[in-house]
């Protein structure tokens, strides 16, 4: 949980692709009641959800929103070479993937 405020949680956790690669996985939770909806983080090129979307997911779960990210292949803390996206497919199936699953619940 992010100190200083007890309005949502925020959890890691690493899932694995439909190829083995292990993803990192984040999410920032309202604590209050049933989120007002669910908000998936996609970042860019280079960078990662779990740092430099931060603020944003922050603000947002302090709103009442379930915001939900995942570091790309081979980005922040997910397994791969630093940077390297060998397809731009599978980049966007591994997010379908999880963002899917999220909605499933």
């Amino acid at each position: 949980m992010e100190s200083g405020n007890n309005t949502f949680r925020y959890e890691e956790k690493f899932i694995s692709n439909s190829n083995g690669a292990k993803l990192f996985t984040c999410s920032w939770l309202p604590l209050s009641s049933e989120p007002k909806g669910l908000i998936f983080l996609c970042h860019g090129y280079a960078i990662e959800c779990s740092v430099t979307l931060k603020g944003c997911a922050t603000r947002l779960a302090k709103a009442g929103y379930a915001v939900y990210g995942v570091d790309y292949k081979g980005h922040g803390k997910s397994s791969g070479l630093q940077c390297y996206i060998h397809s731009f497919d599978d980049l966007v199936t591994d997010c379908s993937n999880h963002f899917t699953t999220i909605c499933l619940r």
